[in-house]
């Protein structure tokens, strides 16, 4: 339960109309419950009174009205008060929940699967909504209203009404109880196979293309199959258990009215007019008091479950970020001087032994254009990580400018760093807006053009909508080859000063990697460029070379260097090819 304490908090921000809903939910309960206690007393006073006595009937008839009308009033504007101010704090929440999970991109995140992470910012905050209509708002408005239904039934009867009352009240702590520790029981089980199906949903919805290409779509669909099949069986319990608290709620109020009527068949009532009437009274209260306590035992039974959805979110709320950003300075950039410089650089990656960065010495000057060869593993892609602080490593100096790269702010070391990873992301929107992001400016349409023209994707600006065109989930229409390529154009839109290229001409055929890469190396002219390559095409018109394996730095030099030294990885490695 002490996991529901942060999304409790949150209700401040919805305070007053968290409270106007309260005072609607009571004023709608009490309306309803006196149009029945009000009715039973009308219609056994006018059966007593028979058609040859008079009788005021107007009051009593237009207070029925009044109190229907009332309910009906009172619990609409009800309604929309509480999903008003519920959906308000539910909003709240999600920004919360996203402002908690961006720090922990991309170390802590990388843990979680992207379809469980969305399940959890979705689903999960989805289900905190009955935490405030279900479970709070209902059993504040029924203490109320049993304390009020009590004490205006003790002007006609005092035992009856602390009868009615008190079993009322206790009711109000058995039902719940009870219930909670049923559902509860359940609770995380029905939570987490939720989760678990709606993951495999969309991840199964993801991969069609892929299952359908290697026809192995089957296993995956049974599995989804049995996994939807122990959901609804967590499902069935909870509507068994639903059932059976509407059942016992029902016969509890059977004993209610029957012991109610049996009770106040032998009372006294003093010198109330048409005292027998009273009976009718007392009876419609007790029958009535099934509306106080049916959504309480109902809303006690989910409770499991939202503790559940609560824990899961905290998981994700409560990490804390691998690297934080406390600096203060901005990026300063002096030509021909060194921009990057390491220094008996030592890494690993968290819950890992192994080194991915072994006491690295590397000096990059100003507008030097290097590229870092290695096979796969080696510890390359690290190295970038390293440089936009993704990480941080454990040992060593990681100078960019001249100064620690920990004393700059998070903006400028973006605004200064333009970096391509291997995974190009394709937003589901527009190509103009994909492109766009590359940029705090507004850029031109004829620069997307002309972009798109140079790296190869003319073809896109054929189709009918143009730089309108949609893209779609991860880019679907495009092939592996065109994402990379928009990859790419996003690049040449950016002004960064440093660009890191992590294999940007992968899956790329020869003459267009050329191609591409005159056109990186024109774009880079004034600018740092280090680049991640397994391929050698062009490798001569770089300034330095850096060849890293089993996370160690092992040659470096220029491309004459290299070349002509005896025994060297480098030459090695070209006489191969």
């Amino acid at each position: 339960m002490r996991s529901l304490l942060p999304f409790i908090r949150l209700f401040k921000y919805a305070k007053f109309p968290l409270f106007i809903g309260i005072i609607l939910m009571i004023t709608g309960l009490a309306a309803s419950i006196s149009l029945l206690t009000l009715s039973g007393w009308f219609l056994a006073a006018t059966a007593i009174v028979g058609i040859h006595t008079l009788f005021n009937f107007f009051y009593p008839s237009a207070s029925v009205r009044g109190f229907a009308i009332g309910r009906t009033v009172a619990r609409y504007f009800e309604k929309i008060v509480t999903h008003d101010a519920t959906f308000r704090i539910l909003a709240k929440l999600r920004v919360q929940v996203f402002s908690k999970i961006i720090p922990l991109s991309p170390s802590v995140l990388n843990r979680y699967r992207n379809t469980d992470l969305l399940n959890r910012l979705v689903a999960d905050v989805d289900t905190l909504d009955n935490l405030y209509l279900r479970l709070i708002a209902p059993f504040i408005s029924a203490i109320v209203v049993i304390i009020a239904m009590t004490i205006t039934l003790s002007f006609f009867n005092l035992k009856i009404a602390l009868g009615i009352g008190f079993t009322l009240l206790i009711l109000l702590i058995v039902i719940p109880t009870i219930f909670y520790h049923l559902g509860n029981k359940f609770g995380l089980a029905l939570t987490q196979s939720r989760a678990n199906y709606r993951t495999q949903f969309l991840e199964f919805i993801q991969a069609q293309a892929e299952l359908l290409l290697f026809n192995a779509a089957q296993p995956l669909k049974q599995q989804l199959n049995e996994t939807e099949q122990q959901w609804q069986a967590y499902q069935q319990q909870e509507a068994n258990l639903s059932g059976f608290s509407t059942a016992l709620l029902l016969f509890i109020n059977g004993l209610i009215l029957s012991t109610t009527l049996w009770v106040a068949a032998n009372a006294d009532f003093g010198d109330w007019d048409y005292p027998k009437a009273l009976i009718g009274l007392f009876a419609l209260a007790a029958l009535a008091s099934f509306e106080i306590l049916m959504p309480i035992g109902a809303a006690f039974l989910h409770i499991g479950q939202i503790v559940a959805s609560a824990e899961r979110v905290n998981e994700i709320t409560s990490q804390q970020p691998l690297v934080q950003f406390n600096g203060t300075n901005t990026i300063q950039i002096t030509p021909n001087q060194p921009i990057i410089e390491i220094q008996d650089l030592l890494f690993h990656y968290p819950e890992k032994k192994e080194l991915a960065i072994d006491h690295l010495n590397l000096s990059i000057l100003a507008q030097q254009k290097v590229a870092i060869l290695g096979k796969t593993g080696s510890g390359k892609s690290t190295l970038l990580q390293l440089l936009v602080r993704h990480y941080d490593a454990q040992q060593g100096q990681l100078q960019l400018a001249g100064k620690d790269i920990r004393s700059y702010t998070e903006s400028s070391l973006r605004q200064h760093i333009c970096f391509l990873t291997q995974r190009v992301h394709i937003f589901s929107d527009t190509l103009r807006n994909n492109l766009q992001i590359a940029s705090t400016t507004k850029i031109k349409d004829t620069q997307f053009i002309d972009i798109l023209q140079k790296v190869g994707l003319s073809k896109l600006l054929e189709q009918e909508q143009g730089l309108d065109l949609w893209l779609g989930d991860g880019g679907r229409p495009l092939s592996g080859g065109e994402q990379r390529r928009l990859g790419l154009a996003r690049v040449l839109l950016n002004e960064a000063p440093i660009v890191l290229l992590d294999e940007p001409t992968e899956g790329l055929d020869r003459e267009t990697e050329r191609n591409i890469l005159a056109l990186i190396l024109q774009h880079c002219q004034q600018k740092t460029l280090i680049m991640i390559t397994h391929r050698l095409t062009s490798i001569e018109k770089f300034d330095q070379i850096c060849i890293i394996d089993n996370a160690k730095l092992i040659e470096k030099g220029s491309y004459s260097e290299l070349i002509n030294k005896p025994q060297g990885f480098f030459k090695r490695l070209l006489e191969r090819i």
